[in-house]
């Protein structure tokens, strides 16, 4: 409590660019609930740094799936150096190789070739450029909401007979509003305490396959719809996240921070409950 009031009262304003992405909006709303004077825009937009008596910090938040995001951020990331602001960046643990049974830390250096993780890399290492600067690399991060691949397999299994999906590779899934709520605590304790800039991982806890987590999805859409008629089954070589981000190691995070990832099952529920409710309400409006 102290460290919430301490960072309103001292007139940080963050700027969160990607507001419309659903990390951006998961962030956005915990922002205002604690009275945090911040602005939102998204990431295609060049407006003017608004006007603040404290110090703005910038908050970068791309979507994964949707790759024209990533041609933005430069811009962002040198008008932040330009105005001397600090920044964080939320990356992607697909930076590096995929693996069966490797879990990555920061000092790890297997990072993949892939035209994504080498985008991401150059996008990391401008953002150091600036002395004062989070990366925040997720793991296998879902909504429902953007197009990622938890939205994708709800809609094939609300069409589908019958899906196959993987059983070896392992990931971490990793909520929305989870990822928000770290970037919350991480802007808080780095603004308040030298020395914690750097580059951290984050996912949800328990690593699983695509079909175990395909299983929870089932099993939490249900409660909602009747999925009866879906047949999921197992399959080495199966349905796999089209985006591949291999599991992370959060030792650094918790022992920098104090932060423990979540499980991700919780997560999941809360995300699914907010996907049916949404629904219901675009139901309503089309009546």
């Amino acid at each position: 409590m102290t460290t919430e009031l301490s960072l309103v009262n001292s007139g940080f304003s963050p700027l969160v660019v990607g507001a419309d992405r659903p990390v951006g909006q998961h962030l956005i709303r915990l922002l205002q609930q604690q009275d945090f004077l911040c602005k939102g825009v998204t990431l295609e937009s060049r407006e003017r740094l608004p006007a603040s008596s404290g110090m703005p910090v910038m908050i970068l938040l791309p979507s994964m799936w949707r790759p024209d995001d990533l041609q933005h951020i430069p811009y962002w990331l040198d008008l932040a150096q330009a105005e001397d602001m600090p920044v964080i960046l939320v990356s992607s643990m697909t930076v590096f190789k995929a693996a069966v049974d490797i879990s990555y830390s920061e000092h790890d250096d297997g990072h993949d070739d892939s035209p994504l993780a080498l985008q991401l890399l150059q996008l990391e290492q401008q953002a150091r450029a600036n002395p004062r600067h989070l990366i925040i690399r997720q793991a296998q991060g879902f909504s429902l909401q953007g197009g990622d691949y938890a939205s994708e397999w709800l809609n094939q299994m609300r069409a589908e007979a019958v899906l196959e999906f993987d059983m070896q590779r392992l990931f971490n899934p990793t909520p929305a509003d989870d990822i928000a709520e770290v970037v919350l605590a991480l802007l808080k304790q780095s603004l308040c305490v030298d020395g914690l800039w750097g580059t951290y991982h984050l996912g949800g806890v328990e690593p699983v396959s695509s079909y175990a987590f395909a299983e929870a999805l089932l099993a939490e859409a249900s409660q909602y719809e009747d999925l009866s008629h879906l047949n999921l089954r197992s399959r080495e070589g199966g349905i796999m996240p089209s985006i591949w981000a291999p599991m992370s190691n959060n030792t650094l995070l918790f022992h920098t921070f104090g932060v423990q990832p979540k499980a991700w099952r919780q997560g999941l529920s809360r995300l699914v409950r907010r996907f049916y409710r949404a629904d219901e309400g675009r139901v309503g409006e089309k009546e």
